[in-house]
């Protein structure tokens, strides 16, 4: 084993490179070399025992870095280590979806127009569904009115079995309605959200005109029969 070095390791690159017989039997070899725990430099032509544990290099016959041994992590380092990888693949997931978000978008529309097309037939559905829903409550609201005639005649006398049933039903079915009506309300301003998303998004990705503002559709919000 050679000494430890210290002051000869450069003598022990130029015997490499200085050719002869010396030089020939040291170039068929690697010198492995590291700092012990005292910042000593130690070399050697086989790994060293003092290197366990320690980042260490492996020269070649010119003197130049073949290999670099890194120490092993700490448990510190390898908590950071994880947490970066983990915030990594987070990133090169989102990427990812967000590559897919875009390529669905572009095959969904064909233009700017498009999606204003589009827009408007979403919330024509729902103003549909919100008008069905308007009916459905002002018939509910008629049984009611009738349930309540009805049950006149029983003010000073149990109501008949029949008649509460069909009274209870009544107020839980018109109870249904209006949150159904509430919800297309809400679901106006969800469809007018989407599209301005979509709008935003495409019109980056084809680099068309900036919209003049985002949420600028009409709402085509229901009105008519107000839950009460």
């Amino acid at each position: 084993m050679l000494a430890r070095v210290a002051p000869w390791a450069g003598a022990f690159v130029l015997a490499l490179l200085a050719g002869g017989p010396a030089g020939e039997a040291l170039a068929q070899t690697r010198i492995y070399t590291c700092k012990d725990a005292s910042g000593k430099t130690l070399t050697s032509d086989r790994p060293l025992q003092e290197c366990q544990g320690r980042e260490q290099r492996i020269l070649g016959k010119d003197g130049t870095v073949v290999q670099k041994i890194d120490a092993p992590l700490t448990d510190e380092q390898k908590a950071e280590r994880a947490a970066e990888e983990k915030k990594k693949k987070a990133e090169d997931d989102r990427k990812r979806e967000q590559l897919r978000k875009d390529k669905a978008l572009l095959n969904t529309y064909e233009n700017v127009d498009d999606i204003e097309s589009k827009r408007q037939r979403a919330l024509q559905q729902v103003e549909r569904e919100a008008r069905e829903s308007e009916k459905r409550m002002t018939l509910l609201r008629k049984n009611a009115a009738d349930n309540a005639a009805e049950a006149e005649f029983y003010k000073k006398k149990p109501r008949p079995p029949d008649l509460k049933r069909r009274m209870d039903e009544n107020e839980a079915a018109l109870r249904a309605e209006q949150l159904l009506l509430q919800s297309k309300r809400d679901e106006v301003t969800q469809v007018n959200l989407k599209f301005d998303d979509d709008k935003r998004r495409y019109i980056e990705l084809t680099g068309g005109p900036a919209p003049a503002a985002a949420g600028s559709a009409p709402a085509a919000a229901p009105t008519k029969g107000a839950a009460k």
